[in-house]
């Protein structure tokens, strides 16, 4: 995926970066690099043991301190947000978690453990997102963080993380690595901060069982064979199945390397993100490839129906098979290694020397994961037939096996209700306050008073954590009028000063005191002397002509009408004891009453009353809820 003049590389956003900075003061770096290496991979077989990854597996490499001439010696776009300053040497690494986000998170609890077992390791980690922890922790920053001035400024140590204040330009990472041995106690996060993040990856590796999905499937006896010698095939199986496209189908039609004539009942084990990905992916069969499916009602309808989708997606893979590159023959490869070699990559080093050779293999780590035209799955499809071949797929075993195979595990996890989902909100962001009377119309008189211009209302709400991954556009209300290719006759001509000053005048409308007379509370509508002289005296009834007489024709219209008698009441209070028959009305419990009889007729979906509510930052359950529990 390199641009050849037109076309030009997209960079996935789907990844997490790692650099892993270790305390050197050998004389010989690299020796005491590689000795560090060895150290961080025994840690992470015996951490990611039983681990089924949904993409790339955490893997890191020897970096020395001139591989930011590696990103230099590039003629197109990197795939990653490295950029081109000097780092001291180091290990680095890249894993695309594709679908499954926990992946990223598991690497973190990892990295987290690497600090704790390795003295003076300090690592930087970040996603297509950039510092994505302080996204994670964005409720509980300093008041001083912002996305501007803490780039490069997030470590993790000592099994803690570290956050480094800086000002607006960019902190070099040497700095604030310097930063960090220095005086690490000066940069720790808060507890709210670790607690936060400890709530996303604190759990592992034991939540490495939780996560887990296992099932019978019927399967040809080479994909259970497979499965059996390399159980994290799978994963990479069903994303070519869910991911497939108009070729792909028709090598499903032929099943070249997985016949469907000879089929074996496994135990296959995923985890649940591929599980539910294969089970919502749907795909019928072509009867003549040999797929003789029962009805859907049978018993052994799931286990064939999945069976097929893996079988499948295995054939998928093995048809994208190609043999291993030829280094010396990979044009693109050598025009690389000789832009590195004129920027003095290789430091005037004999070619076949142990430092030599070190770099070349760097480069080409480089190479494969950023520059390369060759597709993964190509060299897992190589690999596959190559076991294919080297495997005993002996059908016989698997038949005897078939008798003792344990029931599938319980899949309703699938299906998540109303009620799992608020829980699971209100376990991830706590739960909301209730609303009471007069909150509610705080909140409504607090919004209407905002000042906006055309573009709409931005209503305060509580902080809450940005989504990952999705770009905001900016927030703007657009006219039909604006639609219109017609350069006149189609503007809006709107006052925002003047509709607010409207708006509040009717909201502020009260009755002036020690001027009930009426018998009743919509009795003075027959006296127009009256009416005239309330209005005059109506706190901040300050209105152009027009309102004034829109408001005493309403008077007079509804004087006639028994409306008042629908208002709700207040308590009777002291203050009017001198008025007689005279009850005031509660102007927030109306103001409440009408909205949520309107949420009410729109029966939970959306609508004026909703949409009020949740600019207001007030989110009511359905009314079904409330009916049960009346």
């Amino acid at each position: 995926m390199v641009s050849n003049g037109v076309l030009e590389f997209v960079r996935e956003d789907d990844y997490i970066e790692y650099f892993l900075f270790p305390r050197l003061v050998a004389e010989d770096i690299n020796e005491e690099l590689n000795e560090v290496l060895l150290h961080v991979k025994g840690i992470t077989e015996k951490f990611c043991e039983n681990y089924i990854w949904h993409r790339d597996t955490f893997a890191v490499r020897a970096r020395p301190g001139n591989a930011h001439l590696l990103s230099e010696g590039q003629d197109t776009k990197s795939m990653t947000c490295e950029n081109k300053e000097e780092l001291p040497a180091h290990s680095y690494g890249i894993t695309h978690y594709g679908d499954n986000i926990e992946d990223e998170w598991f690497i973190v609890a990892l990295l987290y453990e690497l600090t704790r077992q390795i003295p003076g390791l300090i690592v930087r980690c970040v996603d297509g997102d950039g510092e994505f922890l302080l996204i994670e922790v964005a409720n509980h920053l300093p008041t001083w963080a912002t996305p501007e001035n803490c780039h490069q400024c997030v470590y993790i140590t000592n099994g803690a993380l570290h956050l480094i204040e800086n000002s607006t330009d960019t902190l070099p990472v040497l700095d604030g690595i310097q930063l960090i041995r220095d005086t690490p106690a000066a940069y720790r996060v808060s507890n709210d901060i670790e607690n936060c993040i400890s709530l996303r990856a604190g759990a592992y590796p034991a939540r490495i069982k939780e996560n887990l999905h296992r099932a019978t499937a019927y399967v040809p006896v080479g994909v259970a064979a497979l499965l059996k010698h390399k159980p994290a095939l799978i994963a990479s199986a069903i994303r070519e199945f869910c991911s497939r496209d108009s070729v792909d189908m028709k090598v499903c039609r032929a099943m070249r390397f997985f016949p469907p004539e000879n089929r074996v009942n496994t135990r296959i084990t995923f985890t649940k993100c591929l599980y539910a990905m294969l089970a919502h992916s749907n795909y019928i069969p072509d009867r003549r490839t040999g797929w003789n499916l029962p009805h859907q009602g049978s018993k052994s309808f799931p286990e064939q129906c999945l069976g097929m989708k893996i079988a499948c997606g295995f054939e998928i893979l093995a048809s994208q098979a190609k043999p291993n590159t030829d280094w010396d023959t990979n044009r693109q490869w050598l025009k690389y290694v000789d832009s590195l070699k004129s920027k003095g990559y290789f430091q005037d080093l004999i070619e076949g020397s142990k430092g030599y050779t070190q770099l070349m293999d760097a480069a080409k780590d480089y190479y494969r994961i950023n520059l390369s035209e060759i597709r993964e799955n190509s060299l897992i499809g190589q690999q596959l037939i190559d076991d294919l071949k080297s495997i005993d797929c002996n059908i016989e075993e698997f038949r005897k096996l078939e008798a003792t195979l344990p029931p599938s595990d319980d899949d309703s996890w699938l299906a998540v209700s109303p009620e799992d989902l608020d829980k699971m909100l209100s376990e991830r962001y706590g739960e909301q306050t209730a609303n009471g009377d007069c909150e509610m119309t705080e909140k409504l008189t607090e919004f209407l008073a905002q000042k906006s211009s055309v573009d709409g209302v931005e209503a305060t709400a509580p902080p809450v954590r940005p989504q990952r991954g999705v770009k905001k556009p900016k927030g703007k209300v657009h006219f039909a009028a604006e639609e219109t290719d017609s350069p006149a006759g189609n503007n809006v001509d709107f006052d925002p000063d003047a509709f607010q000053t409207h708006v509040k005048n009717l909201l502020d409308l009260v009755i002036p005191e020690d001027k009930w007379d009426s018998n009743s509370d919509m009795s003075d509508y027959g006296d127009d002397t009256d009416i005239a002289k309330n209005i005059d005296e109506m706190h901040l009834i300050k209105t152009n002509t027009n309102l004034g007489m829109y408001m005493n024709q309403m008077d007079k219209e509804l004087s006639k009408t028994t409306i008042g008698e629908s208002f709700e009441k207040k308590p009777t209070e002291d203050a009017f004891d001198d008025i007689e028959d005279f009850t005031p009305v509660d102007i927030d419990l109306n103001t409440l009453k009408n909205m949520m009889e309107s949420y009410q007729a729109q029966l939970g979906g959306p609508g004026p009353a909703s949409n009020l509510f949740g600019a207001m930052g007030v989110r009511l359950r359905p009314p079904e809820e409330h009916k049960s529990e009346d």
